[in-house]
């Protein structure tokens, strides 16, 4: 279930966030984030860190785009599956039973 839950200036409590993205060519990925805040509230702009050796890493760059997902409790084990499982040879979104939508604003899911 896809939700706006609008702008915002925080992230408070720091969560974990999962991160979608893909490349130009590239199928969808989903990684966890414990890494992630504000940078700018006017326009809304977060970062994130992601290592560099990370397959998200090189999607993002290459796109350019990611979209920030805030997990519901009961995403909980699937929050903990993308964090510890690369999308280099996995389909996260198949393999949880997600589905990628692009976003209003960015292709990235």
């Amino acid at each position: 279930m896809k939700r706006q839950i609008g702008k915002g200036t925080v992230l408070f409590p720091t969560p974990a966030v999962m991160v979608s993205c893909r490349g130009l060519d590239t199928a969808p990925n989903i990684i966890t984030i414990a890494w992630a805040g504000v940078v700018c509230s006017e326009p809304p702009i977060v970062s994130v860190s992601i290592r560099p050796g990370r397959h998200s890493h090189g999607l993002i760059k290459e796109s350019g785009e990611f979209v920030v997902n805030i997990p519901r409790e009961e995403q909980l084990r699937k929050l903990d599956f993308c964090g510890v499982t690369s999308g280099r040879n996995t389909d996260k979104f198949a393999e949880l039973g997600l589905t990628p939508v692009a976003g209003s604003e960015v292709k990235a899911p």
